[in-house]
């Protein structure tokens, strides 16, 4: 039933075609800025879990 519909869809297939540029687009462009952080940048936001204190002005967050 479900293949049906979808076949008797006008050019169902830019769908596809439109969702999959949209991924590729946004994968791209996380990676690029991934790529062009600067080491001190990375440093600073891969120890943030490791924190105990909260920073500064998240006092409604409780603590």
């Amino acid at each position: 039933m479900v293949g049906d519909t979808l076949r008797n869809i006008f050019h169902v297939e830019i769908y596809a075609l439109i969702g999959f540029i949209i991924f590729f687009t946004f994968f791209i462009l996380v990676s690029i800025n991934a790529f062009r952080m600067k080491k001190e940048e990375v440093d600073e936001i891969s120890a943030m879990p490791l924190e105990d204190s909260m920073p500064e002005g998240n006092e409604r967050y409780g603590a």
